[in-house]
């Protein structure tokens, strides 16, 4: 492993940055960019000679960012990373979702598949919904029935079947994924592996995940390793 380097989000030019993981010749880079940050460095990166693999945070392989032109999007093909979705899913919620997103807009005002914010907006809106059609649209006493129902609710999502912890925190499926050209040429998270039932404790015990610590840039420690 190696150093941790951190941007400011809606950086332009990361030159400095490039230039010190040149320099330190990794073998490979976490990269948790979204957006125009993402493009602008793999297209930086990719111009300066960098050759490392790639491991992707989960807003990197989005599909706002899987659809973009040039080299950028040919640096992301055999990235590996994790989220809540992923395209190839054979689950017959998300392969309906799928459709039904598809045929709302045509094929240059839409992603060969649903972004993560098309996705969440509709498992959010749905739960809304459903804990209003349960409250018979009560909202009384400051929402106190909704947000009880939405506390208990199990939600059949197309990504999975989801709920609340104590802490109102989201249990829910996560897919490892890597991303792929589809028959067409377009590029897809590919799903490797589903794991359900993935907490805000990561799967540890709450007592040892509290001695870790809550993540963050010096949690857990990043620390060089050589062979």
């Amino acid at each position: 492993m190696g150093d941790g380097l951190w941007v400011p989000l809606g950086t332009k030019d990361f030159a400095s940055s490039i230039s010190q993981i040149l320099s330190e010749n990794v073998d490979a880079i976490y990269l948790g960019l979204g957006g125009a940050d993402a493009v602008n460095f793999l297209n930086q990166y990719l111009q300066a000679g960098g050759n490392a693999k790639l491991i992707g945070g989960t807003i990197m392989v989005d599909q706002s960012i899987l659809s973009t032109k040039g080299k950028a999007k040919e640096a992301l093909v055999g990235v590996a990373a994790a989220g809540p979705q992923g395209d190839t899913s054979d689950d017959p919620k998300w392969q309906a979702f799928v459709k039904a997103y598809q045929a709302a807009w045509p094929p240059e005002k839409r992603f060969t598949s649903p972004s993560l914010c098309a996705t969440n907006y509709y498992d959010e809106t749905t739960a809304a919904l459903e804990a209003l059609d349960k409250i018979n649209g009560d909202l009384s006493d400051g929402h106190k029935k909704l947000r009880e129902v939405l506390a208990s609710l199990v939600l059949d999502a197309p990504n999975g079947q989801m709920k609340l912890d104590s802490n109102h925190q989201a249990i829910g499926q996560s897919f490892v994924t890597e991303v792929v050209k589809d028959k067409n040429g377009d590029l897809i998270n590919k799903v490797v592996k589903v794991v359900p039932n993935v907490n805000q404790t990561l799967g540890f015990d709450p007592a040892v995940f509290a001695k870790i610590g809550l993540p963050g840039r010096e949690v857990p420690v990043c620390k060089k390793s050589y062979n």
